[in-house]
């Protein structure tokens, strides 16, 4: 003959409440997803040029997804190089119209394709959007040629910060 195993009822009554604390918890979570702002950042292309012995212009074309139900507005925009020694030099950022007067000097680089990330740009949710975003370092060329990567930080007006990096040289 067996014996049977006696649980007690305050054990079956404990399992249960966890159950139904781990469901909730779970319903909260995936009604939560989308309200964060962010971004999902595409690398299309990146162009670098010499504009001195000890300077060089870098511009991103990107391809900005937000995924979120909620608005995402720029506030800051900024640019920063490791090299291949895994120095980083951080970039400043141009404007559109310094861009632009870049480009028309330089004609090798090829024209601007899309409009440049603004400051106070809205991307709403669901939203994808074509961006231009050049920076200008203080590093010859070469450095940003045989560079490891470009990382891009896109500061919401909310304080959320989305970091994209640039795919590793072994897979451009």
């Amino acid at each position: 003959m067996r014996k049977q195993l006696h649980v007690p009822p305050l054990v079956w009554w404990s399992l249960a409440g966890l159950g139904v604390a781990a469901l909730l918890a779970a319903i909260g979570y995936w009604l939560n997803l989308g309200s964060q702002a962010r971004l999902e950042v595409r690398w299309l292309k990146v162009r670098t040029l010499s504009t001195g012995p000890e300077s060089s212009l870098a511009v991103f074309d990107l391809r900005i997804h937000n995924p979120s139900r909620v608005l995402f507005q720029v506030k800051e925009v900024e640019a920063d190089v490791v090299d291949s020694g895994g120095a980083r030099h951080e970039g400043l950022v141009a404007a559109e119209p310094d861009l632009d007067r870049a480009l028309g000097y330089y004609p090798v680089a090829g024209p601007r394709y899309s409009p440049v990330l603004r400051f106070r740009e809205r991307i709403r949710p669901g939203e994808t959007v074509d961006r231009t975003v050049a920076a200008s370092f203080a590093v010859p060329v070469l450095v940003l040629d045989s560079r490891r990567t470009f990382e891009l930080r896109i500061q919401d007006a909310d304080g959320g910060v989305v970091t994209s990096a640039e795919r590793p040289l072994s897979s451009r």
